[in-house]
């Protein structure tokens, strides 16, 4: 595993930036976050080397835009909640460090 700086902003009604330490296994990037709830858990964005590409004129820098679809629980007009699958979507920046 290689350790790398990362920025990495979730695009939707409200934009949220994370940054800072993780690490990039052969194709997945690893971080650790903070729920709403402050509870600690770890993201991992799945096969990030292929959709990031080299900056130009960097050296071990890459960034790119990554999707996933994700299952969240909606609450209907009635009260009652369902379950509903949604597109989150991401632009990713990481720079490998030593």
């Amino acid at each position: 595993m290689k350790k790398v700086v990362y920025s990495v902003t979730r695009i939707g009604k409200t934009n949220s930036t994370f940054k800072g330490i993780g690490y990039l296994t052969d194709t997945d990037l690893v971080i650790a976050l903070n729920s709403k709830k402050n509870a600690p858990y770890i993201k991992v964005f799945e096969d990030i080397t292929k959709y990031c590409h080299p900056v130009v004129n960097s050296k071990d820098e890459y960034k790119g835009a990554y999707y996933e679809i994700a299952e969240v629980m909606v609450t209907r007009p009635d009260g009652s909640k369902e379950s509903k699958e949604v597109e989150l979507n991401y632009l990713v920046w990481y720079k490998e460090v030593e």
